[in-house]
């Protein structure tokens, strides 16, 4: 009977206006955002905890202010669009269709990118450095801005770009590590080389990111891309102790699109388009 009660109430709109009010649910920023590794994060706590250390802040009007833009953008585009004629729509719709069949001509499936992201890099890196870290959480950074955050501590809702004074509130036990960028581009360089041998010309995005062209090398070697991406993720393994994780597309951008879906600790790889 409640369970009913609740679902007409919330067709017909009749909303409870007792229920608590819940302002930190309205309250969306970069730390609330889903990352890799933050599977199973109690995201409304994230959200009010980011909430309350934030209020009153320069950065908390900010955001404010983002926000009210937004809604009076959105509300805009909806009166906009209630004004709109079934001809107008016509008319529009045959602007899109001829839109599509202009980019459609000019798409090309023929190449196979390679977008390769190295896991919790800075992370990573210093956790090499020191093996006592291993299993702890931690963040490369300080109380004023993260890095990054490995993968003990995104359970726990911290990740890069985030103050440290709140990601110490969402996990106390967290140990800070200083930046050390001399070893960062150390393993950066050695990650490199490896690109190389796939592809000479590949572009590197930061110290851990690259889009490699693994077209020839495919069919030089008659391996499909996963096969190439496999291997290359192995080979980066044994030569720095790193891990990466691969996304496959017919270009740059789905490859880089496509790659969240995959980092799930590095294990899968996922290919859109149907040349090998």
């Amino acid at each position: 009977m409640e369970k009913e009660k609740s679902e007409k109430s919330i067709c017909s709109g009749d909303i409870d206006h007792t229920e608590t009010p819940r302002p930190w649910q309205s309250f969306h920023t970069v730390y609330t955002n889903a990352k890799a590794g933050m599977d199973g994060v109690d995201k409304e706590k994230v959200q009010r905890i980011v909430y309350d250390m934030s209020k009153g802040s320069k950065y908390f009007e900010n955001e404010e202010r983002k926000e009210a833009f937004m809604r009076q953008k959105i509300d805009n585009m909806r009166a906009q669009c209630a004004k709109l004629t079934p001809t107008d729509i016509s008319q529009y719709q045959k602007v899109a269709d001829r839109r599509i069949l202009e980019l459609e001509t000019k798409r090309d499936l023929s190449r196979i990118w390679l977008h390769v992201d190295m896991d919790a890099f800075y992370a990573a890196v210093e956790t090499l450095s020191n093996p006592s870290l291993k299993g702890k959480p931690m963040a490369v950074g300080g109380m004023s801005m993260i890095s990054t955050a490995n993968y003990e501590a995104r359970r726990f809702g911290v990740r890069a770009a985030m103050p440290g004074f709140i990601a110490c509130k969402l996990c106390p036990e967290l140990i800070f590590v200083p930046v050390d960028f001399k070893k960062y581009t150390y393993y950066s360089d050695i990650t490199r080389k490896v690109f190389q041998t796939y592809d000479p010309n590949f572009m590197a995005a930061s110290l851990d990111e690259a889009y490699l062209d693994i077209t020839d090398v495919c069919k030089e070697r008659s391996m499909t891309s996963g096969e190439i991406a496999k291997e290359l993720r192995t080979t980066i393994f044994e030569e720095t102790g790193l891990t990466c994780s691969a996304g496959v597309g017919s270009n740059r951008l789905l490859a880089k699109v496509l790659h969240p879906i995959l980092l799930i600790l590095s294990s899968y790889l996922f290919c859109i388009f149907s040349t090998p």
